[in-house]
């Protein structure tokens, strides 16, 4: 069987390299094989950042993502070749002729949990669905930092809970809401939300 493949797309301050460590520790914590590398561009403010991760039972053979089996986008900057058998995006970012599903990622953890942090974490939450993964708390909990511990399990939840049904009733039929294009627009000028980088320090401790 061939391993599981993610990629998670977006730009520096996005929290890529957050959901991609806590997927990967996750999945290490559960016994799988992982593999984790990210790319990214440190030589532009706003520039693209990537994760490329790769998981399965037995060691896993070749880490090189071509077709991803899912890709979080949060931002349109990854690579053009890639393929995916299913997209997450935030709103405005599905291509068309793909399949997948905008959610309003950012403005969830905002609306839900007060921080737009958290909607980091409902975005890895709804890619564990997607993908498959069943966990405890207990697990979750030794994956993540301390810090928010607790909020952050309460964010995946909700994004794991997340269905057709749910995420048609919360997105409405809009190119892009205006919290997005706000937050976009910050991050792209080089102001990474505090929030962010905060907890991606967290997690590289």
């Amino acid at each position: 069987m061939a391993a599981r493949t993610v990629v998670v797309d977006g730009i520096g301050g996005q929290g890529v390299r957050v959901i991609g460590s806590t997927m990967a520790s996750l999945l290490a914590v559960m016994g799988y094989e992982v593999t984790l590398l990210f790319d990214y561009d440190s030589s532009v403010r706003g520039g693209m950042s990537e994760a490329f991760l790769a998981y399965d039972r037995e060691p896993v053979s070749n880490f090189v993502v071509e077709c991803a089996d899912v890709v979080v986008r949060l931002a349109d900057r990854g690579p053009t070749h890639l393929s995916a058998g299913h997209i997450i995006a935030d709103l405005g970012l599905i291509k068309p002729g793909e399949k997948g599903e905008e959610i309003p990622f950012m403005q969830l953890g905002v609306e839900k949990f007060g921080r737009d942090l958290f909607g980091n974490m409902i975005a890895l939450g709804r890619l564990l669905k997607v993908s498959g993964v069943e966990f405890t708390d207990e697990a979750l909990a030794t994956a993540l930092p301390k810090k928010y511990q607790e909020e952050n399990v309460a964010a995946i939840r909700f994004g794991y809970s997340l269905d057709e049904r749910s995420i048609k009733a919360i997105v409405p039929e809009m190119a892009a809401s205006e919290f997005a294009e706000r937050y976009a627009e910050r991050v792209l000028a080089g102001t990474k939300p505090a929030e962010a980088v905060d907890l991606a320090a967290a997690i590289e401790r």
